[in-house]
């Protein structure tokens, strides 16, 4: 197993808060994008539809956020999220010597029985 010290551990720790830290931010820029696009074209959503920019935002937020909740509900449902972290398990070393010893003891249980 590996250390639990030294430079590479350190180095990995700082990915995983990185890429957690960016995961989250990544949802607050895209509130301040639509926040941004909603006043860029402020003129068209009142003259053509009649809405203020507290309307466009009130309304255009929950909006993101379904679209979001049904893109990720459906790349649940086709399995592309799986097919992704199983590629990340095949590509890890550890990942790849925990499924040979599972795929012995299958074999071991099946000569048992």
């Amino acid at each position: 197993m590996t250390e639990h010290k030294g430079l590479l551990f350190r180095l990995a720790l700082f990915k995983q808060r990185y890429t957690r830290g960016s995961s989250w931010t990544q949802i607050l820029i895209s509130f301040g994008i639509i926040t941004a696009n909603a006043k860029l074209f402020e003129d068209f959503f009142y003259i053509h539809l009649g809405l203020t920019l507290p309307m466009v935002i009130a309304i255009a937020v929950p909006f993101y956020i379904l679209v979001c909740y049904i893109i990720g509900h459906y790349d649940e449902k086709i399995g592309f999220w799986q097919i992704e972290n199983n590629m990340s398990y095949r590509y890890t070393p550890y990942s790849e010597e925990m499924l040979n010893s599972i795929r012995e003891i299958r074999k071991k249980m099946d000569k048992e029985s």
